[in-house]
């Protein structure tokens, strides 16, 4: 049996950090807003029946300029933390019970189709994933307290969360 899979797309956060007085999902990239290109890459894939926008109240009008054109679920508002936007999403999705809920940021743009699918395949062998890289840097870990404060990790047990691909 093939598993339902719905996307929620968490759109919530200020970015502001970015710079440029507006939350990062919103700001360009190229030629389209972040949001727009992360919308387009998880409404676009073939496993992806459902896409639930998570978005910050006060953002409506510029979530409005760029989700035109997409079959997506209505949005609904985040909280103030990233887990109440994730939380808000999942309870938006509750009536239509997905198999596997692919969770991705509006900041990151440039998931790839194949990374989506092996997402899904993953999840639905394991019964959840979290797409990761290896550590390719060196890493170490420093203790001032004491005398040899440097401690050498060995990178085949340290894996970076994937932000972009």
């Amino acid at each position: 049996m093939t598993p339902t899979v719905a996307a929620i797309l968490v759109a919530a956060g200020r970015g502001l950090r970015a710079g440029g007085g507006m939350p990062k999902q919103y700001r360009t990239v190229g030629s389209r807003s972040a949001i727009r290109r992360a919308l387009a890459t998880m409404a676009g894939h073939p496993q992806v029946a459902a896409v639930q926008p998570v978005i910050h109240r006060d953002d409506a009008q510029f979530y409005a300029a760029v989700c035109e054109g997409f079959d997506l679920l209505p949005a609904v508002f985040g909280g103030a933390t990233r887990q109440a936007s994730v939380r808000a999403g999942l309870e938006a999705l509750e009536s239509r019970h997905p198999d596997i809920v692919l969770v991705h940021d509006a900041a990151r743009p440039f998931a790839s189709d194949a990374l989506i699918g092996r997402a899904i395949a993953a999840a639905a062998a394991a019964g959840a994933a979290v797409p990761v890289l290896p550590v390719v840097d060196t890493v170490k870990t420093v203790d001032p307290s004491v005398r040899s404060p440097e401690l050498w990790i060995d990178r085949q047990y340290v894996w970076c969360k994937l932000r972009k691909l």
